[in-house]
């Protein structure tokens, strides 16, 4: 069977699973190419998807999707579940249609199970959870007593930790609680695996943005310093220059140096190796070596420190990217 011929037929029967909650009004077929500019909430999917499966993004979709809306009996959606078509139509080709409608059941029930047990009482099983964690960074010196039974891994005196989204609102922002060891345990799963699951989820929740100037940062349009986007004009930065990375958010943007390919491509862009300044737990200032000597960024470093407190403060130290060697470390200074 053809991929085009696996997707019409699909789609044909998928339909048709009125038992699984399944109809023709709440199942929607996306295209590879398709764009929707003038739809915020399609546009968000779009940026989505690029990302969580392909680490890329784009406001243009990258492969065929179709989505499951689970909706409760007020016609409120409660969730959206998605599968790619190529990923299916792999799966149909080593096993069957079995591997397909067993797919498409284990993800409606899960999302259904989420929404209706709550996320805390879920915290043991992985799949349950596995979208909402995240990774904040925090300095590990001044949390090492709250990090003893918390999931982290650490570089220099920074802490990457671990982290369960409870809720997310307009009201209250975001909520969040650290994972602790025994619940990690009870996923049986690799920290390896665990951590790019949880650090895909923090590039969704808050892509990456270079900025050249601090006047770039105040109220900036969403694509201005998409530097890691498909396409962007974003290639070079003077030795001089310093520019800052954080997130689109601004606010636990420091974590954007920690996400895969950034530092490659910032020393693609900088022509080489490069100092990072981390002036504070929301954003990564850069200087390419031979420029600033790394003693004089250290004092900028504690003087931004001293200025706005431990709350804010991830690092009391310089650290250096080596292009050749691919390594990221903090100096000994």
């Amino acid at each position: 069977m053809t991929y085009e011929e696996f997707k019409d037929l699909l789609m044909e029967q998928l339909i048709k699973k009125s038992e699984w909650g399944i109809s023709e009004d709440n199942v929607r077929f996306y295209n590879k190419g398709f764009s929707s500019p003038d739809n915020e909430k399609e546009q968000e999917f779009i940026m989505d998807t690029n990302i969580r499966y392909y680490k890329t993004e784009s406001d243009v979709l990258i492969s065929d999707f179709i989505t499951v809306t689970i909706k409760d009996s007020g016609e409120n959606i409660k969730h959206q579940c998605r599968f790619g078509l190529q990923e299916l139509y792999e799966g149909f080709g080593d096993k069957g249609w079995e591997f397909v409608w067993k797919t498409v059941k284990d993800n409606l029930d899960l999302g259904k199970q989420v929404f209706e047990t709550g996320v805390l009482s879920m915290v043991n099983d992985y799949q349950a959870v596995k979208e909402r964690l995240v990774i904040r960074p925090i300095n590990y010196t001044d949390h090492k007593y709250d990090l003893r039974e918390a999931v982290y891994r650490q570089t220099g005196d920074i802490a990457l930790v671990l982290y369960l989204i409870i809720y997310e609102n307009n009201e209250k922002g975001l909520g969040t609680t650290k994972i602790h060891k025994g619940t990690f345990g009870e996923w049986q799963k690799s920290i390896d695996e665990v951590w790019e699951a949880a650090l895909t989820n923090t590039y969704v929740l808050a892509p990456p943005r270079m900025y050249m100037t601090p006047f770039d940062r105040v109220d900036p349009p969403y694509e201005r310093g998409a530097f890691m986007a498909l396409g962007s004009k974003m290639k070079s930065f003077g030795k001089l220059s310093m520019p800052s990375v954080t997130t689109v958010k601004q606010v636990n943007g420091a974590i954007a140096m920690f996400y895969p390919g950034v530092k490659e491509k910032i020393a693609s862009m900088a022509g080489g190796s490069y100092y990072v300044a981390f002036t504070s737990i929301h954003e990564a200032e850069i200087h390419c070596i031979n420029t600033v000597p790394p003693k004089t960024i250290l004092k900028n470093i504690k003087e931004v420190n001293k200025a706005f407190g431990p709350e804010e403060t991830l690092t009391r130290k310089v650290y250096f990217y080596d292009a050749e060697k691919r390594t990221f470390n903090a100096l000994g200074l």
